[in-house]
């Protein structure tokens, strides 16, 4: 690695750091420790990392992990020594930085009860004639107005501090430092999504996967006539007047006037686009139907559909526990913690909302280990309570198989060969367009194009149905990353939606796909939702 890259990648390098430090979920801070009286009900929130931090110095000996509270974790385990690995980037084990470069350390952390607390992160080793200081000074530079040093100085320290004491940090630095990297600079989160591939590598080698080969569940070529794709086409392909298209049209318009928050949306019927518009700016630009914009939980859908296609190809079961791949659930009574009982949000594990805001599981390649130290609150499959717990579980266990992280592994094995290109890693932007793509998939039942995402029948298989067959105590509908949505589009229709109000709703009897990409619901959201939903019933449901 060298010191020394060209101004305008360290320009592009500066204006990444400061996007991502608002588009997405930074590390929590070192905050108070946990009363005593959750300690232990909660001990896997408690964190260990590097002692001084992510940086490295070349030659130095690599040191063992420790406690952020370690006074706290005393007072419930006997013996506060994490046992530490660490491993160069060739996942060869080390016991020193003798390069500069991506170092991995691996720590099993004892605890009170239960599987020991595992976890891995990415160190940056710099070589000692690089100028850190230096280095941030210039990346900042172009970010200030020329009088404003106080403010060069705080962002300067800022960014220091960033690479200094967050992963997130030192990846990035470790990016801005490798020669080797393309200009111009990454997408939002494309250092963090590697990286994560990185350490699903070495939990396959930690687990000793290392010599099973890697599968991947990617579309097929369909036999015959090929399926619907989204598209531009004459109206009466999608049976609807340019009349009825104005008045979608100034509904949309009157939503957007009354809220002012950005928005996109996509309407087809039969794959054709009856509606594509994009209301407001963003960073300054304006936006378009193939504008990223937050997922939240809109994201369940392309999970689940990732997920079928390993189903479709034999290589996972909905129905086997999610034991059989995370040795972390694999006691007695997590038997019926299977797939579909964590699609449908009935694994019983108390993970709280707060919990899983500051700690997003997009990146997060060893989060299962926190996860299996959660409360159990009643055994999978008795009750259903709406979540992200069991979504988190299943993508940890398909990494295992596919050898990436889970996004990494869905750009490349099903967004790049239905053509969805306008996202960002992790699912931290998603566009209106590329959603009514993952739309039309489902509507086609699998298919587009000249592809076959998943057979029929495995589509039928993810779609909301009775849960009473597997679990008897539950009785409610619900699919794999899929929810019943026939209050808002009518009889049979299904999708999901997220807290942003990014939307995917399919009415598969009229093959109608609605997608909507938002970073906030704003004001009123349900009502202008209800709204535009009833004039696209009455559309459908019209004869004439």
């Amino acid at each position: 690695m060298g010191q020394r890259r060209s101004l305008n990648w360290t320009i592009n390098i500066a204006v990444l750091l400061t996007v991502a430090a608002t588009a997405q979920a930074q590390p929590p801070a070192i905050g108070d420790p946990l009363p005593m009286a959750q300690l232990k009900q909660r001990f896997g929130e408690q964190e260990f990392l590097p002692p001084g931090g992510f940086i490295l110095e070349v030659g130095q000996k690599l040191p063992e992990l420790v406690w952020q509270h370690p006074d706290s974790v005393a007072k419930v385990v006997d013996d506060i020594d994490i046992p530490t690995r660490w491993f160069d980037e060739r996942f060869e084990e080390v016991e020193t930085a003798d390069k500069p470069g991506c170092y991995y350390v691996y720590g099993e952390a004892p605890v009170p009860a239960g599987p020991v607390l595992r976890r891995a992160m990415t160190c940056c080793c710099v070589a000692k004639d690089v100028n850190l200081t230096q280095l941030a000074e210039r990346s900042i530079s172009s970010l200030v107005s020329e009088g404003d040093r106080n403010s060069d100085r705080k962002e300067t320290d800022a960014l220091l501090r960033r690479w200094r004491t967050t992963e997130a940090g030192a990846v990035e630095l470790a990016a801005l430092l490798d020669p080797d990297q393309a200009v111009p600079a990454a997408r939002i989160g494309q250092w963090q999504m590697e990286n994560a591939t990185r350490h699903v590598q070495l939990k396959r080698k930690l687990m000793g996967l290392e010599g099973k080969a890697v599968v991947k569940a990617t579309p097929v070529r369909l036999k015959g006539d090929p399926a619907p794709e989204l598209r531009k086409a004459p109206l009466d392909e999608a049976e609807i007047t340019e009349d009825r298209v104005r008045e979608i049209e100034a509904k949309l318009d009157e939503w957007h006037a009354s809220t002012s928050e950005p928005m996109a949306v996509v309407i087809a019927r039969n794959g054709v686009i009856v509606v594509a518009k994009g209301y407001g700016t963003l960073h300054d630009r304006p936006v378009t139907i193939d504008t990223p914009m937050k997922l939240d939980s809109a994201m369940k859908p392309l999970i689940g559909l990732q997920l079928a296609t390993y189903v479709d190809r034999g290589l996972i079961k909905l129905d086997e526990p999610v034991g059989n791949f995370l040795p972390d659930f694999d006691q007695p009574e997590d038997s019926q913690l299977t797939f579909r009982a964590a699609h449908a949000h009935l694994t019983g594990i108390h993970f709280p909302w707060s919990l899983a805001f500051s700690r997003l599981f997009y990146f997060h390649t060893w989060h299962e280990s926190l996860i299996a130290h959660c409360q159990r609150e009643w055994k999978p499959g008795a009750k259903h309570r709406y979540g992200v717990v069991g979504v988190i579980l299943s993508v940890r266990a398909l990494e295992l198989l596919r050898g990436r992280n889970y996004w990494d592994a869905m750009e490349r094995d099903l967004f790049e060969p239905l053509g969805i290109r306008n996202v960002l890693p992790g699912g931290v932007g998603f566009s209106a367009e590329s959603m009514a793509r993952i739309g039309v998939v489902l509507d086609n039942r699998g298919k587009y194009g000249k592809w076959e995402v998943i057979s029929e029948a495995t589509h039928k298989a993810i779609l909301p149905t009775s849960l009473k067959p597997w679990f008897p105590d539950v009785d409610m509908k619900y699919g794999i990353g899929l929810q019943d949505q026939s209050r808002l589009l009518g009889p049979g229709s299904y999708g999901h939606a997220g807290g942003c109000g990014t939307l995917l709703a399919i009415n598969p009897e009229k093959h109608l796909v609605v997608a909507m990409a938002r970073n906030a619901r704003g004001k009123n959201y349900q009502k202008h939702l209800s709204q535009l939903a009833a004039l696209l019933k009455t559309w459908i449901n019209d004869n004439h």
